[in-house]
């Protein structure tokens, strides 16, 4: 991919999230919100938006794939799905960074 490819990648995504930025901030305004975000919210871009991603593993150290995906940790940390499956042990995970205990089932699979 070149660096044009990348800039239209990251155009398109601005504006495929920007309508919701804006009535996240309408909301804001409306209510009159002086406080931070009371959560994470993540924005939906859709297929278009989604192209190879170059992300390494840094447990496996190998690069993922559409058959081998990032999967995000719940404290943000990311490792391959191989990865991930090797870690589970009596229906549990222990965060490789972190040490954190976590349900498998609350790994999301991300794309970058």
């Amino acid at each position: 991919m070149g660096p044009w490819e990348e800039v239209t990648y990251c155009f398109a995504s601005g504006c495929a999230a920007l309508p919701m930025l804006m009535s996240i901030k309408a909301a804001i305004e409306q209510r009159q919100c002086t406080g931070g975000w009371s959560r994470k919210t993540e924005i939906e871009l859709g297929m278009k938006c989604w192209y190879h991603s170059v992300f390494a593993c840094p447990i496996l150290r190998q690069q993922t794939s559409h058959s081998n995906p990032p999967i995000k940790l719940i404290r943000g940390h990311v490792i391959s799905r191989d990865a991930f499956n090797k870690l589970i042990n009596g229906g549990k995970l222990k965060c490789p960074y972190c040490l954190m205990e976590q349900n498998p089932a609350d790994g999301k699979r991300i794309v970058f």
